[in-house]
């Protein structure tokens, strides 16, 4: 979608404008639908084609708002700062519990 219409926008009256607010709502859009799957169901539209999803290690449950998304967008922000964590993160899914650092 961002490919075909975003280059239309900038071509029109105030394209540029028009095109960052389209851009904008669109990204807004899409993060807001990903934290309403992920309290609700602990998966991401990605996660559900992968068979994974979030839940609480000791009950297996989902865990809803707080862990799902608050704690996970605040540590992976704070974290993600350091230099390789993400790679680093991502090995660990070879362990034998599959989880990453963050989880």
């Amino acid at each position: 979608v961002f490919a075909v219409v975003t280059p239309l926008l900038v071509h029109g009256p105030g394209g540029e404008t028009v095109a960052s607010v389209f851009i904008l709502l669109s990204l807004l859009i899409v993060l807001m639908f990903q934290m309403v799957l992920l309290t609700k169901d602990g998966q991401t539209f990605g996660k559900k084609a992968l068979g994974i999803r979030i839940v609480k290690m000791n009950t297996g449950e989902n865990g809803g708002f707080v862990p799902n998304v608050l704690l996970r967008l605040i540590a992976n922000g704070l974290i993600g700062i350091i230099p390789f964590y993400g790679l680093v993160d991502i090995l660990f899914i070879f362990r034998s519990d599959r989880r990453c650092i963050h989880a």
